[in-house]
């Protein structure tokens, strides 16, 4: 896109207010799209991508928590920025745990909208090219997957269990959004590894483990240069660590491991069991349950677990047959 295309979408249910907006930035070098419905603003999105949506909470007809996972699956680089009156303040604070990147009080200041704007859409710029970036690196992730028939689909299997404990303990939305890169990423550093150790048909050597096992360090230091990646590095740094502090690459111990490394530690192990290796067939289901629920406390976070194993039991008892 280039430097003078700067497409604002502005969401209000009050014709007054959206000539407020229009007003107050119509100055500005920003091409400006309205909606008074949420009809009207689908739309809206479906024709253009976004450098800001900003959009009223209490639009008629339609949650917002709704019409902020709508906006970001349509929008996914735009920034998403809510606006509220004084008594709806709670909830425009609400929204920033539900995806939205920022929130204005109505009413407001023209002159100060204006600064505000310039600012909101400066940082857009910058988060764009991090998640072009990131989404890049992501492509690499799963070809790295890709390799191995053994490996393939194992990040993304290993991100839809983490998302699935996340969502069940109340993470925020940004912690299931950093889950969820750091998720398909957790093995990016195997990248440094090479194939006739990933690769090899077999049980690893002791030397050969060892070099395993710097995969998390490769990555970190592979990742760490991306400023989008800042939160989601950690996650995948200690993703091997155990709850007894006997894992790596630092060995550190119970709560002092970030919750996503947690997290992912679990799905990460369990969909290694219940997968086939050339050293060995799939364990069933029952089996690796069993197994995550034996070492819980020691190798894994016990609540972590437990919120698992409901998951695995909730969704063999949607499956069909399940239950007689």
């Amino acid at each position: 896109m280039a430097q003078s295309e700067t497409y604002l979408l502005l969401i209000d249910d009050e014709p007054s207010m959206l000539t407020a907006f229009q007003d107050a930035l119509g100055g500005l070098d920003y091409q400006l799209a309205t909606a008074v419905t949420w009809a009207d603003a689908q739309q809206q999105l479906a024709l253009q991508r976004y450098n800001l949506v900003i959009a009223d909470i209490r639009l008629e007809g339609v949650d917002y928590q709704e019409m902020l996972r709508k906006v970001r699956n349509d929008q996914r680089y735009a920034f998403i920025v809510t606006t509220a009156g004084y008594a709806d303040i709670d909830t425009a604070i609400d929204s920033l745990h539900h995806g939205a990147d920022d929130y204005l009080s109505k009413p407001f200041d023209a002159r100060d909208l204006a600064v505000h704007v310039r600012k909101l859409v400066d940082k857009q710029r910058l988060q764009s090219v991090n998640r072009q970036l990131l989404d890049t690196i992501k492509v690499l992730a799963m070809a790295l997957d890709a390799r191995d028939h053994y490996t393939h689909g194992h990040s993304a299997q290993v991100t839809e269990y983490s998302i699935a404990i996340a969502q069940r303990m109340g993470l925020s939305f940004k912690e299931i959004d950093d889950l969820r890169d750091a998720g398909l990423l957790h093995d990016i550093g195997k990248i440094g590894i090479s194939d006739a150790i990933l690769l090899k048909p077999g049980r690893l050597t002791e030397a050969e483990y060892l070099k395993i096992k710097e995969h998390p360090a490769i990555g970190k230091k592979i990742l760490e240069p991306v400023a989008s990646l800042a939160d989601k590095v950690p996650l995948i740094y200690h993703h091997h660590e155990r709850f007894d502090g006997k894992g790596y690459p630092l060995g550190l111990k119970g709560t002092a491991i970030p919750l996503g490394a947690r997290i992912l530690a679990v799905a990460d192990s369990y969909q290694a069991m219940t997968s086939d290796r050339p050293y060995r067939n799939a364990l069933p289901l029952s089996v690796a349950i069993e197994e995550l629920v034996k070492n819980k406390a020691t190798q894994f976070d016990a609540q972590v677990v437990d919120v698992f194993v409901a998951y695995l039991t909730e969704c063999a008892g949607d499956a069909p047959g399940a239950g007689g």
